[in-house]
């Protein structure tokens, strides 16, 4: 008989200040999410520091909640370390949700531990079938798991400008194609971009030589001013040099509604079915990507949508029927 996550005592956890995926999981699953975090995100400098802070952080929460279960965000695997010790002296169990930052080259040397903590995982869930033959590799049980998109909050209002408006959904990191966004920009000075993320990533002479047509947003509330941008721009735009790698930007961009700018990439064709345009990681491919949205935008726009509604109908008849 399966066990239905309400009988459980079920937690989610992740080393970050915010998770859209996990906070999914969560809600779909009747569970409490808890973002442990601290000191700058993404910053290796402070990496031994607040993966020490968090740990203990981690520790303390789950033997005050004493889950049955865990469902633990990677990277990175510091985490699920701690909650593989808790579940070992408890009996509970635990599974690990995989985003794809979890198999880049900063993780090699941690490789036989990724293996051993996944191969004790009940389940692990990761984004494409790629990253599931890895998981047999490993000797560890897959479980593959798109974006239902499901319903996101209203969030706060952002001001744009006059004109055709695209985000770009942005973390400043290394996959990021950030110089052929800035090139598209140069060539389509009748758009306006919208550039999020922690620009101190950046030098300031960077920021500094951007087209007079770019915002930089900085780091913005996820329930707030950043939904509010998504949902008030004609566009949003993500963007990766790596397959293989899901767009959690994209998929909060179909799940309020709005067509969508991705890179092209097989894995991204086969997640964004609908409302997408799927472009070269060049400042040509990308101008030319954008120019084809403002000629196509309402009719993608209703293609997002049509799509949205199948996936979530998809989504709630699995849930429904506990089918993975």
């Amino acid at each position: 008989m399966m066990i239905q996550p309400a009988q459980l005592n079920w937690i989610a956890v992740a080393w970050a200040p915010y998770s859209r995926r996990s906070e999914m999981f969560a809600r779909e699953l009747r569970g409490r999410l808890h973002c442990i975090h601290n000191l700058r995100f993404q910053y290796p400098l402070h990496a031994p520091f607040k993966y020490a802070l968090q740990a203990v952080r981690t520790w303390r929460m789950l033997w005050r909640e004493r889950p049955d279960a865990v469902h633990v965000q990677t990277p990175p695997f510091f985490c699920g370390a701690v909650v593989w010790l808790y579940c070992r002296l408890t009996g509970a169990r635990y599974v690990f949700e995989y985003h794809s930052a979890a198999f880049g080259r900063a993780w090699d040397w941690a490789r036989p531990i990724q293996r051993f903590l996944a191969r004790q995982a009940t389940v692990n869930i990761v984004t494409s079938r790629h990253w599931a033959d890895l998981m047999r590799e490993w000797g560890a049980e897959p479980l593959v798991m798109f974006d239902p998109f499901l319903e996101l909050p209203e969030g706060a209002s952002y001001p744009l400008k006059p004109g055709f408006n695209v985000a770009f959904i942005s973390t400043f990191a290394d996959d990021e194609p950030m110089e052929a966004v800035m090139a598209a920009a140069a060539m389509t000075p009748e758009v306006n971009y919208y550039v999020t993320g922690d620009t101190r990533k950046r030098p300031a002479s960077f920021v500094a030589a951007a087209p007079p047509n770019v915002t930089f947003t900085g780091f913005l509330n996820p329930n707030g001013e950043y939904l509010g941008l998504l949902r008030g721009a004609d566009a949003a735009m993500v963007l990766t040099t790596r397959d293989h790698t899901l767009q959690l930007g994209g998929c909060e961009a179909v799940a309020v509604g709005k067509p969508l700018i991705t890179s092209d990439w097989p894995y991204l064709r086969e997640l964004f079915r609908g409302g997408t345009i799927f472009a070269p990681n060049t400042g040509e491919g990308l101008r030319d990507a954008v120019l084809a949205m403002c000629e196509q935008r309402e009719a993608l726009a209703c293609e997002v949508v049509a799509f949205r509604g199948d996936s979530r109908r998809e989504w709630d008849a699995r849930m429904r029927f506990g089918e993975p």
